[in-house]
């Protein structure tokens, strides 16, 4: 069998950027992120436009010129490029936001991900997604569960991430696809109860910060392998991205246009009804619930019933049986039967009734005190 390194290493055409630290550095993964930040201002409850992180490009910066295209989406563009020494010029009709002193970023250490608007309606995009990862990383051990952000570049809108390749979730099915029953059998089990305890503890950090995902599916969980001398052997590890569909319920101008992917959503938003359509911390359970089945699955579990009919898809989300959708397909009930456990893990999230679907915290709980 392959070893977990060689099966993470995406193609050019499954790369993503996902954040890595240097193995041979004394400090934490923590401590090393929190000395490349630059705070604009001081934290507070809730963000706003003073609250941004924004990228100190005075210290280091980032040529878009030389740099290597990832992907692209409706609102934005991704960019591989390694820092370059900084070369700061006034940008003529535009003030530069102040900077705390911070440690600059190391160039032999940082390779950036920069998500660049793809036209001209994207910038307040951008921006509320910055107002989030800022609020986010306000609170300890973000990196831990969110890809590191650098801030938002005031010159361009860019926001500016920490890079690495890995894959993300969606990238991991694709690749288990094509492994044999039995080696696939034996990855599934080795792997998914630490991106199980990965995910659910990042959602619960999200939550416990007052933060709605409202776009969790495995697109947006990006993986990478950590080898950092504090652990006693590689292991996966699984973050989230993209949060330009977060919110912050408690703030009622915090939340962007609707968003969402129908696959993942919960039964209750596939309603007119505006207070049930809305994304909770409910529906990001269920969400996650489903991101994580689809690595048993691997991909939407409605496929099997639904193929391509956008109308049957929505009248199976609205059921809330997904699990039944997916034994649908009898290759897919043996893998399924075959991991018991992880489905038990899985069906937890997957209530239809919200009042019933279990929090973050509780489900944490509940695998913590299983042996998944």
């Amino acid at each position: 069998m392959p070893s977990r390194l060689a099966r993470l290493s995406a193609s050019p055409t499954e790369q993503c950027p996902i954040p890595a630290f240097n193995p041979s550095s004394p400090l934490s993964p923590r401590d090393s992120l929190e000395q490349t930040r630059s705070r604009g201002c001081s934290d507070t409850e809730g963000p706003s436009s003073q609250d941004l992180i924004y990228f100190d490009f005075t210290k280091i910066d980032y040529e878009l010129e030389r740099a290597r295209k990832l992907g692209s989406g409706l609102w934005s563009n991704v960019y591989m490029s390694e820092p370059t020494l900084s070369r700061p010029q006034p940008v003529p009709g535009r003030l530069t936001p102040p900077y705390s002193p911070r440690a600059s970023i190391s160039a032999s250490t940082a390779v950036f991900a920069i998500k660049v608007p793809a036209r001209k309606d994207a910038n307040v995009v951008l921006r509320h997604e910055a107002k989030m990862l800022s609020h986010l990383q306000s609170f300890a051990g973000m990196s831990q569960y969110v890809v590191p952000f650098f801030g938002l570049d005031g010159r361009n809108d860019a926001l500016v991430f920490e890079a690495v390749i890995g894959g993300s979730m969606h990238d991991l099915s694709n690749r288990l696809r094509h492994m044999t029953d039995f080696a696939r059998h034996q990855e599934v089990v080795s792997i998914f109860p630490g991106l199980a305890m990965d995910l659910i503890s990042a959602l619960e950090f999200m939550h416990d910060a007052g933060v709605v995902h409202a776009d969790i599916k495995p697109q947006n969980v990006l993986l990478d392998v950590s080898d950092h001398y504090s652990l006693p052997a590689p292991v996966i590890r699984a973050r989230f991205i993209d949060f330009s569909a977060a919110f912050i319920p408690s703030i009622e101008d915090s939340m962007p246009a609707g968003a969402g992917t129908w696959d993942y959503m919960a039964p209750e938003q596939i309603s007119i009804q505006k207070d049930l359509s809305k994304p909770t911390f409910a529906s990001d359970v269920w969400s996650l619930g489903i991101t994580l089945l689809s690595v048993i699955v691997l991909g939407s579990p409605y496929t099997a019933a639904c193929g391509s009919n956008l109308f049957m898809l929505r009248e199976a989300v609205k059921s809330g049986n997904p699990i039944g959708f997916a034994k649908i397909d009898l290759k897919v009930k043996e893998r399924m039967d075959a991991c018991q456990s992880f489905i038990d893990c899985c069906r937890l999230a997957l209530q239809k009734d919200r009042v019933k679907r279990t929090t973050a915290g509780a489900w944490k709980r509940w695998l913590e005190a299983h042996d998944v």
